[in-house]
């Protein structure tokens, strides 16, 4: 059910953003918010997906990720009073028509805007090659299509197979909000011997199993100080730490320490968290249980007892085992009932695992120095004057592109940054806020041509090929800057060569997409294009050509 509350703290966010990125309509707003909660994009691949503005066929939104599509239909209500009222069956009925003209190929170029044109051409591209995945997203802050518009929305959809369904209201938004306020917490837990077994039932699903407590206390462990809690991990949980003064957490510790302490598993009763999703394989000896976004909602004092038992005396509480129920959902309103009744604690914790690493906040430290508020966690700094905030998955994707010469990586795969690449980028013997930063001064200008372009676009403007392409190749224009520079022995570091250098890479990288578009024929895409690892060698040795020519 609607509440003012939840209007209010969306409606100031929206309008936040509106001023932030200088947007036009509160509805744009919502939509880059929902695009940032959902899948995490930054604000560059937010301006790619948005497709709205007129002639969208009901979508606003497109995200391609290998061969996931993610399609998004929002409405923004600007009023509490409309925010009481459901999702417009209509949005939902002009949505159907666009996505059945897609999937048949019936839709034609003049039906719709040129950004959702080439983001058909890809789709179709990926339906010729194999069978991607449509991620429906229908988001507002009113309440939810009624069932009948669902029923209707998703039998009419179905018969294509590979499609999913998601909805999102006001407080779901709101919740997804909060929830990014906190650091979810991953993990992992051996189950001794065959001594667990499983129950389902609809949306909840539960594991009874018995682990060691070494492997509780590996899970409450903070990553970046072994010698402390991850108070994470308890994120909901009303009661706080009552220490060992407690008689009761006194008893648990004397316990733990006891030659008797084989006993523990029968004498407390157990752990029990919540988690979205538990892994494991069923049916087998001592299975490893990978645990994603997990929360402990009952048992705090024995997990934190038994924390300090360890440190006191690590081999002795070796020998306890504890019996722990994992229950598996991802429903907001249950995991919350669940804590309520276990004496109330639920999940999260968000961004990567590298947001609080010691090169992440040195890095913060010394971009403070320099007047730069480096956000290590997303939207760390959000009171802070937009231009001066820097978002370090945007720098490490720059510096993947610029440093590593992997542009289409950068745009297509960007998990990589803090993933198999995050030691690369950010190596304490080589990065600074400086290495950093003087990439992104170099693409923060092609950021307005891009946006400039793509609101064209939008309104069916007339934009030259020649400058089309540019919107989506920003990181591989940065590459080509680089790659220019140094095939030409000229610095860019006092900024008397860059505006030469970047309308250059700008011509160069034109002259690959060119050959490449009558080759490829009528599904050619920019966005495509530019997110495939050929394409950075094209790139290479087209300059490289381009360069020994000039000579």
């Amino acid at each position: 059910m609607t509440n003012l509350v939840s209007f209010s703290v969306l409606d100031k966010r929206v309008k936040k953003y509106m001023s932030d990125y200088n947007l036009d309509k509160l509805g744009t707003a919502f939509e880059w918010i929902f695009l940032e909660i959902i899948l995490a994009l930054n604000s560059s691949e937010i301006e790619e997906a948005i497709v709205d503005d007129g002639m969208d066929g009901g979508i606003d939104a497109v995200y391609i990720s290998d061969t996931d599509v993610h399609i998004f239909t929002c409405t923004y209500a600007e009023t509490f009073e409309n925010a009481a009222k459901n999702f417009p069956q209509n949005k939902l009925d002009n949505l159907i028509v666009t996505v059945e003209k897609i999937l048949s190929r019936q839709l034609i170029e003049s039906d719709v805007n040129p950004l959702l044109w080439e983001k058909v051409k890809y789709i179709w591209s990926l339906l010729s090659t194999a069978t991607p995945t449509l991620n429906f997203y229908i988001a507002s802050n009113k309440e939810r299509p009624t069932g009948a518009a669902i029923r209707r929305f998703e039998d009419s959809l179905r018969p294509f197979h590979f499609v999913k369904f998601n909805y999102f209201d006001l407080e779901d938004i709101v919740s997804a909000i909060l929830r990014k306020k906190h650091h979810p917490v991953n993990g992992e837990c051996t189950f001794i011997a065959r001594n667990h077994f499983q129950k389902g039932d609809g949306p909840l699903k539960a594991t009874v199993a018995t682990i060691s407590a070494k492997d509780l206390i590996t899970l409450i462990t903070d990553p970046i100080d072994p010698s402390k809690i991850n108070e994470e991990i308890f994120n909901d949980n009303v009661r706080i730490d009552l220490g060992l003064k407690n008689a009761i957490n006194k008893g648990i510790f004397e316990s733990a320490l006891e030659d008797t302490n084989y006993e523990f598993w029968y004498l407390n009763n157990g752990i029990m968290l919540v988690c979205d999703e538990c892994k494991y394989v069923p049916n087998s000896t001592s299975p490893k249980a990978s645990l994603i976004n997990v929360q402990i909602v009952n048992g705090g004092q024995t997990s934190r007892t038994l924390f300090h038992a360890y440190k006191q005396n690590p081999t002795k509480v070796d020998n306890i085992d504890i019996l722990v129920r994992i229950v598996e959902t991802q429903d907001r309103s249950i995991s919350e009932r669940i804590s309520e009744t276990a004496n109330r604690q639920t999940p999260v914790k968000t961004r990567d695992l590298h947001s609080n690493d010691w090169i992440q906040r040195k890095l913060e430290e010394e971009f403070l120095a320099d007047g730069y508020y480096y956000e290590r966690k997303k939207n760390q700094h959000a009171d802070k004057p937009r231009d001066k905030r820097l978002d370090a998955e945007l720098l490490a994707q720059i510096a993947l592109a610029y440093y590593f010469d992997m542009p289409s990586e950068a745009r297509n795969s960007k998990s990589i940054v803090f993933g198999d690449e995050y030691s690369r980028i950010f190596d304490e013997d080589t990065v600074t806020a400086s290495h950093l930063l003087f990439p992104y001064l170099l693409f923060k200008p092609l950021e307005p041509i891009k946006k400039r372009i793509q609101a064209k676009k939008r309104n069916k403007e007339p934009v030259p090929d020649n400058e089309a392409f540019i919107s989506l190749a920003t990181f591989h224009i940065l590459y080509a800057m680089r790659l220019i520079a140094d095939f030409e022995v000229i610095s860019l570091l006092d900024g008397s060569n860059v505006e030469y250098t970047r309308n250059k890479a700008i011509q160069l990288v034109w002259e690959v997409v060119s050959k490449e578009i009558p080759k490829r024929g009528e599904l050619y895409t920019h966005d495509r294009f530019f997110k495939e690892q050929h394409t950075n060698k094209l790139i290479h040795d087209h300059i490289l050509a381009a360069c020994k020519n000039q000579r």
